[in-house]
C-alpha cells in the first residue's frame, strides 16, 4: 500500500469514525428530548418519576375554571400519588422483554385460553399475536372468549406502569374490603388504562383527591379506586371483568367509560366513489423498522409529516352520505331499538350484565360520556397535533369531522338515556371537558396533562354522587361474603402454552 493509500484510508477512517459518533451523539440527544432510554437498543420509554404537574401546562387554566365542590381547593390540582415501587423483573421475564424488543405489551399478558385456540386456529385473524410463538394463559371462569386478556399480576416491565395482586394498574387493594372503605372501580379501553408510560393513570389521582376530600370533611372513610381497565377491549370483555374479577372484591361503585372500539362510522356512512380524493401523506403507519431503533430516522419522517400536513386544516374528502337507520331518534334515542347503529344493542346488552351482575352486592354503575376531541371546522397544530391529525385522517379515513362529531353525540346521547332509563348516575364528562387539542394525544386518549384534568372533572363529579349515598346511610357497605381466594385468580401464577401445542387443538 502506498503513503497516499494509506493516508486516504485513514482520512476514511477517520470520517467513519467522526460521523459514528456524530450520529450517536444525535441519537442521544434526540432520545433525551423525547423520553426515551439513552442506552437501550430499541427506543423504550424512560421511567417517569415525577409526582407533581409541571408548570404552566395547558390542563390548569381549565382546572382552575372548574367549579369546585366545597372544600375542594385548586391547591390539591398539583397533588400526586406516592409512586408504586418498581418490581424487578424475574430472569425469566427479563428474557422475554429482550425475546421482544418492539412488543412492549402481549408478552406480558395472560390470554384467555379460549380466545388463544380461536387466533391460533385463523391465521388470517392472527392480529393481536405478533411475533409471539409461546404466551401466558388463564382460563375463564365462565369458559367464554372473555376477557381476552388481563395483565399479569404484580410486574413492571420497561415502560409498564405496576400491576397489583389482580393484574390491575395501581396500589393494591384487599380481597375483602376493610370496614370504612369505599370502593369505586373504574372499567373500560386503553382510555381507562390510560398510557403505560405516564407516572399515573387518572383513576389513581382520582383515589388521591378523594382522600384529602374525605379527611378535610371529617369523614372516617378511606376511598380505593380499582382501574380495571384494558387496551383495546370491547364491551364484552368489560362486562366480563365485572362479573369475574370486580364482583369478588365489592366495589360500591363502577365507572363506565368507553366509547371507541366498537364505534364504526364505515356502517352508517356512504363514501360517493366515483369522486376519489387521496388521504394526506401524513401517516401513523410504520415505515421502516429503523423507527423502532433510531429517534433520529422516527424524527427525521416526523418532520417530513409535518411538511405534509398542509396547516392542521381538515383534509378535503369524497362526497358521503350518512344513511340514518329508520325509526331511530337522533336526539332522543331508544335504548332498547335493535336498530340502534355502531354495536350499540350489543354494547346496551353488556352494559345490562354489569347490572345484574352488580345487583346481589348492592353496587351501582355509573355512565360516562365519552369524549371525542373532534370538531367540524377543527385546526390542529401540526408540530404538535400530528398523532391527532393522523388519527382522525387516516385511521378514520374518509370520514368528515362533522359526521365523526354527529355520530359521537349520538352514542353518548344513548349512554344518557341508559343511565336515564335505570335510575343510574351520569357524569357528562363530553361536556365538561374542554375541546383543547393541546390536552389530547389523540382524539381519544389524553396526554397526561388531559389525564389529569380527566381526573379532577371525575372528582368533582363524583362527590355529590358520594355525598348522597353516604348521607343515606347507604356507604359506606360492609362486606358481604369473606372470601378467601378470589375466584378467578386460584392460579399462584399463570400457565404457559406455545403456538404449535394450541394448533394441535384446531379441529
Amino acid at each position: 500500500m502506498t503513503i497516499v493509500g494509506a493516508r486516504g484510508t485513514a482520512r476514511l477512517f477517520i470520517i467513519i469514525c467522526t460521523g459514528t459518533l456524530a450520529l450517536l451523539a444525535a441519537e442521544a440527544t434526540c432520545r433525551a428530548l423525547d423520553g426515551f432510554r439513552v442506552w437501550s437498543i430499541p427506543l423504550r420509554a424512560s421511567t417517569v418519576g415525577a409526582s407533581a404537574v409541571r408548570a404552566n401546562t395547558p390542563d390548569r387554566k381549565f382546572a382552575a375554571a372548574f367549579p369546585r365542590v366545597p372544600p375542594v381547593r385548586l391547591a390539591w390540582y398539583e397533588q400526586r400519588p406516592e409512586p408504586i415501587p418498581r418490581i424487578p423483573l424475574t430472569p425469566a421475564l427479563q428474557r422475554r422483554a429482550d425475546d421482544h424488543p418492539t412488543e412492549p405489551w402481549s408478552p406480558f399478558f395472560e390470554w384467555n385460553l379460549t380466545y388463544l385456540r380461536e387466533q391460533a386456529c385463523a391465521p388470517a385473524r392472527d392480529v393481536v399475536m405478533g411475533a409471539l410463538r409461546d404466551f401466558y394463559y388463564f382460563e375463564s371462569l365462565d369458559g367464554s372468549r372473555y376477557p381476552t386478556y388481563r395483565h399479569m399480576r404484580r410486574i413492571s416491565p420497561p415502560g409498564w406502569f405496576v400491576t397489583n395482586a389482580f393484574g390491575w394498574r395501581g396500589p393494591d387493594v384487599t380481597l375483602n374490603k376493610s370496614p370504612g372503605t369505599i370502593r369505586i372501580a373504574f372499567v373500560g379501553a386503553s382510555t381507562t388504562i390510560d398510557a403505560f408510560g405516564v407516572p399515573f393513570s387518572h383513576p389513581e389521582m382520582v383515589a388521591t383527591w378523594l382522600n384529602w376530600w374525605a379527611a378535610t370533611k371529617g369523614l372516617r372513610y378511606r376511598f380505593e379506586v380499582i382501574n380495571a381497565g384494558r387496551m383495546g377491549i370491547n364491551s364484552n370483555s368489560i362486562a366480563a371483568v365485572v362479573e369475574q374479577e370486580l364482583v369478588p372484591v365489592e366495589p360500591d361503585l363502577v365507572v363506565y367509560y368507553e366509547g371507541a372500539n366498537q364505534f364504526w362510522p364505515d356502517r352508517m356512512v356512504a363514501i360517493d366513489d366515483r369522486r376519489v380524493v387521496e388521504p394526506p401523506k401524513t401517516t401513523d403507519v410504520k415505515r421502516t423498522v429503523l423507527e423502532d431503533y433510531l429517534d433520529v430516522v422516527r424524527r427525521g419522517l416526523t418532520v417530513v409529516d409535518r411538511f405534509q400536513g398542509r396547516g392542521g386544516y381538515e383534509p378535503r374528502k369524497p362526497p358521503s352520505t350518512v344513511n340514518w337507520p329508520d325509526g331511530v331518534s337522533e336526539t332522543d334515542p331508544d335504548i332498547t331499538s335493535p336498530r340502534l347503529p355502531m354495536d350499540l344493542p350489543n354494547i346496551v346488552a353488556c352494559l345490562d350484565r354489569i347490572r345484574a351482575a352488580l345487583s346481589p352486592i348492592h353496587a351501582e354503575l355509573v355512565m360516562s360520556s365519552f369524549v371525542w376531541i373532534l370538531h367540524d371546522g377543527m385546526r390542529v397544530d401540526i408540530d404538535r397535533d400530528l398523532t391527532l391529525f393522523n388519527y382522525l385522517n387516516r385511521v378514520y379515513w374518509p370520514f368528515t369531522y362533522a359526521e365523526m362529531r354527529r355520530l359521537a353525540d349520538f352514542q353518548n346521547r344513548v349512554f344518557r338515556n341508559y343511565a336515564r332509563t335505570h335510575g343510574l348516575p351520569f357524569i357528562d364528562m363530553a361536556s365538561d371537558f374542554p375541546q383543547e387539542p393541546a390536552l389530547a394525544a389523540d382524539a381519544i386518549h389524553l396526554r397526561y396533562e388531559g389525564l389529569s384534568l380527566q381526573a379532577w372533572i371525575y372528582f368533582q363529579r363524583l362527590i355529590p354522587i358520594l355525598e348522597e349515598r353516604i348521607a343515606a346511610g347507604r356507604l359506606p357497605r360492609a362486606v358481604q361474603t369473606m372470601r378467601a381466594v378470589h375466584p378467578a385468580f386460584v392460579d399462584a401464577a399463570p400457565r404457559s402454552i406455545t403456538l404449535d401445542q394450541l394448533r394441535t387443538q384446531c379441529h
